[in-house]
């Protein structure tokens, strides 16, 4: 019971740290920059969450999960969709695999 309590707050964290920035009236008050960091707020705190299971969840082929990290940090950099970012990583990271 209390592993699932714990999923529960922690989907809550998450949720509102994702909801809360975009209901907030003060953040149109805000300069345009600090009003962009706390909209990416949410996507930088999943990138350090995820960004450590890139390099260890493979053991020794830990090349595969950082150039798929790279590749999908290279195509949301060129302003891609988020849904090609992900694919290009998944697929970089299949063929980095498979060497």
């Amino acid at each position: 019971m209390n592993k699932i309590l714990l999923i529960l707050l922690c989907s809550l964290v998450t949720m509102a740290s994702r909801i809360i920035p975009q209901f907030i009236s003060a953040l149109d008050r805000l300069p345009r920059p600090v009003k962009k960091a706390m909209l990416l707020l949410p996507t930088a705190a999943l990138g350090s969450l995820i960004f450590p299971l890139a390099l260890t969840d493979f053991g020794s082929q830990w090349y595969a999960g950082l150039g798929g990290v790279v590749i999908a940090f290279i195509a949301g950099f060129k302003r891609s969709s988020m849904i090609v970012a992900i694919v290009l990583g998944l697929i970089a990271t299949l063929l980095l695999l498979a060497l």
